[in-house]
C-alpha cells in the first residue's frame, strides 16, 4: 500500500450501505493495515481506534492506539467528539465491534476509516507486534 492509496473505513460486521462521495470506507487486510500505519507514522491526521473493552485493550494493542469501547454507553458521543476529516485505522478482537463502529463513524460523517479484518487475532497469527 503506498501513501496515494485513499484511506477507507471499514467495519468489523462489515458495511452493507453505500458511502457518499466524501467518503472511503472498507475493511482492509492485516498486512494492508500494517502498510498504512508504516506510511502514516508521525502524521498528525492519523489515528489508531481501537474499540475492544479496557481490559482487552490493557492486554495487548497497537502501538499508538487509543481506546474506545464500543460497548460503553457513550461511545456514540466519544467518537463524535474525534475529528471528522482525519484518518482512522479502527479494530477490534476479530471484527465485529469495529464494523460496528466504522458504520457509526459512517453515519458521522467521517471522511476516512478502514477496518482491519480480522481484528487483533489476525494481526496476532500474522507475526504483528503489539504493546
Amino acid at each position: 500500500m503506498t501513501a496515494a492509496v485513499t484511506v477507507t473505513i471499514v467495519g468489523c460486521a462489515g458495511s452493507s450501505s453505500e458511502t457518499s462521495p466524501n467518503q472511503t470506507i472498507r475493511k482492509i487486510s492485516v498486512s494492508d493495515a500494517s502498510a498504512l500505519i508504516h506510511d502514516n507514522a508521525g502524521k498528525v491526521d492519523f489515528f489508531v481506534l481501537d474499540v475492544r473493552t479496557p481490559s482487552e485493550f490493557n492486554q495487548g494493542h497497537l502501538a499508538g492506539a487509543i481506546n474506545i469501547d464500543y460497548n460503553a454507553g457513550n461511545f456514540q458521543s466519544e467518537v463524535g467528539n474525534l475529528d471528522r476529516n482525519k484518518r482512522y485505522l479502527v479494530y477490534c478482537r476479530t471484527l465485529h465491534r469495529s464494523g460496528l463502529a466504522t458504520d457509526i463513524m459512517k453515519d458521522l460523517g467521517f471522511t476516512e476509516a478502514y477496518d482491519m479484518d480480522g481484528g487483533t487475532e489476525a494481526w496476532l497469527a500474522a507475526g504483528y507486534p503489539v504493546v
